[in-house]
């Protein structure tokens, strides 16, 4: 008898869960609707909704016109019903949010991470959770998940992350132990790329497709697969390592590096090689924009000198894009996608990154694939973080309410 009451429970718990991510997906929806859309039926979703209602979660709003029979009403998010916490950790200008559920950004909270800071990272980030809490006034109880965005290979079971791009230095870190050791709520750990393009399916230029790359060159290089509509992890959570593909085709002597992606596109890449050949003689107005001094080049200065039209930024510019170029083009021979995303900092280079990488791959990719730079930039990492959130904290809301 137990075990059927607990059975039932469970069937209630998942269905309530679908009720709510079509009604949160939708924004508004009526009980019929509901039927249709998850061929569940008429009393079951009359029951569950009638549960969450009395839970606060979701609300009636309004009235849908029909052209016969009773109006029926409209079903919404209670978006004040709880908060989540966002992380993203791409860079190392960190950002960290506050949002409801539909989700509204309401505090935010952006600051740069120093070398020496590297080892008090957890501590770091829990004192700026505790300052943007106190900065946006919202209830402590009414925070539901703290989701967090890394570089690295992520094992989300487990909340442990093998630390990756600036943040490689920390090795493997216990993040969700860590945090729920203060917070005892779900804590959500992801690849910082995954939750990019789950951003860009949910609420940026993807939503009509169903087999998508985002690619993101930085810092380091990172690859968000979707594929059949389900993110890609690979076997040991450690698809996408884009940066890693093998560019040489010369053989290399034993014990000596093979020439890989990350080591011709990245930040680091780009603004040694602008620097060598400032060494070599070559004139740029980069150096002038650096105060003569080329220790003071960086990827800013690079920015602004390639899209005054500098030749030397442009010429290592293209080169990057070039190569880039010829590691999507392999990518898509091999995934057959309908949509590339470009994101990351080397969009702000503008179209000699942008055109040329679009260029190359059109080139030898005859399909012609979509390619489109992000519409979410900045944001994508940070809202990716608020999206997997909403899609699995209310399994665990409904457990402890029901």
């Amino acid at each position: 008898m137990a075990k059927h009451s607990a059975d039932q429970t469970s069937v209630r718990i998942i269905n309530q869960n679908l009720i709510l991510n079509e009604i949160r997906v939708n924004h508004s929806v009526t009980r019929s609707g509901l039927s249709k859309a998850l061929q569940l039926s008429v009393p079951s979703v009359c029951t569950n909704v009638d549960k969450l209602i009395e839970l606060g979660i979701i609300h009636e709003t309004g009235e849908e016109s029909t052209s016969v029979g009773r109006k029926a009403q409209m079903l919404k998010m209670n978006n004040d019903f709880g908060y989540l916490i966002s992380i993203d950790l791409s860079n190392p200008c960190i950002t960290i949010a506050i949002s409801n559920l539909k989700p509204d950004i309401l505090g935010e909270i952006k600051f740069d991470l120093e070398q020496f800071q590297l080892e008090q990272l957890t501590d770091l980030l829990l004192a700026k959770i505790e300052e943007l809490l106190a900065a946006s006034r919202l209830p402590l109880d009414k925070l539901l998940a703290i989701s967090i965005s890394v570089p690295g290979t992520v094992d989300s079971t487990q909340g442990i992350v093998d630390c990756g791009s600036y943040l490689a230095p920390l090795g493997k870190v216990p993040f969700r132990q860590l945090f729920q050791s203060k917070y005892d709520i779900p804590i959500l750990m992801q690849k910082d790329i995954d939750a990019a393009v789950i951003a860009e399916m949910t609420y940026g230029i993807a939503k009509e497709y169903r087999n998508v790359v985002f690619v993101s060159a930085d810092v380091g290089i990172g690859l968000g697969i979707i594929l059949n509509g389900s993110l890609f992890k690979g076997s040991s959570n450690a698809s996408g390592e884009l940066g890693n593909f093998v560019m040489d085709r010369k053989s290399v002597p034993e014990g000596a590096v093979t020439e890989r992606l990350i080591d011709l596109v990245s930040v680091r890449a780009l603004v040694l090689a602008v620097k060598q050949d400032l060494a070599s003689g070559e004139q740029s107005s980069v150096l002038d924009e650096a105060g003569g001094q080329s220790e003071k080049i960086d990827f800013n200065t690079i920015i602004k000198c390639t899209l005054a039209g500098d030749p030397l930024c442009v010429k290592h510019v293209t080169e990057c894009a070039r190569m880039m170029g010829i590691a999507v083009s392999n990518m898509l021979l091999l995934l057959d996608l309908e949509c590339v995303i470009l994101g990351g900092g080397f969009v702000t280079l503008g179209t000699a990154y942008t055109d040329t990488l679009s260029t190359e791959v059109r080139r030898l990719i005859p399909s012609n694939p979509r390619i489109v730079t992000s519409q979410l930039k900045n944001k994508a990492v940070l809202l990716g973080g608020f999206s997997i959130g909403l899609s699995s904290i209310f399994e665990d809301v409904l457990k402890e309410r029901l």
